[in-house]
């Protein structure tokens, strides 16, 4: 089942405690561009496939793969690319949004496969979505 991208957007900044839908989306969209990158193609085109639009597609834009992963080095990442005055924190706090988001609209075992792929330092990315390892 696919969800609405406005709905999964709004919800994505409630969560998140965004104020901007804008931000919101972009929040989004680079932590799952991010997270694309860090879990198997396989995964990532499962997760690309139930999520709508600009979503779906940042999570199979894979320019590469993380050799080594780390929860940290994700979260650094996402903020990066989110810009200019997002922090680490907020960046988690985003992430967490995003994926417990996504587990509410129906996708738990897409993010549940991702989350299998990735190491156990992962955990506290994905203990707001309630997936069970």
């Amino acid at each position: 089942m696919r969800t609405d991208y406005d709905t999964l957007v709004d919800d994505i900044a409630t969560r998140a405690e965004i104020d901007n839908l804008a931000k919101a989306e972009r929040a989004a969209i680079e932590t799952l561009l991010t997270l694309g990158e860090y879990v198997p193609r396989s995964e990532a085109d499962a997760l690309g496939v139930f999520l709508p639009g600009a979503l779906g597609d940042a999570v199979t834009e894979r320019d590469e793969s993380a050799d080594e992963p780390s929860a940290e080095e994700f979260v650094e990442l996402v903020a990066e690319r989110q810009g200019f005055g997002v922090e680490p924190a907020d960046a988690l706090r985003h992430v967490r949004a995003v994926l417990a988001t996504i587990v509410s609209h129906g996708g738990r075992d897409e993010i549940q496969r991702a989350r299998d792929g990735l190491p156990d330092d992962f955990d506290p990315l994905f203990e707001t979505a309630e997936l069970t390892n």
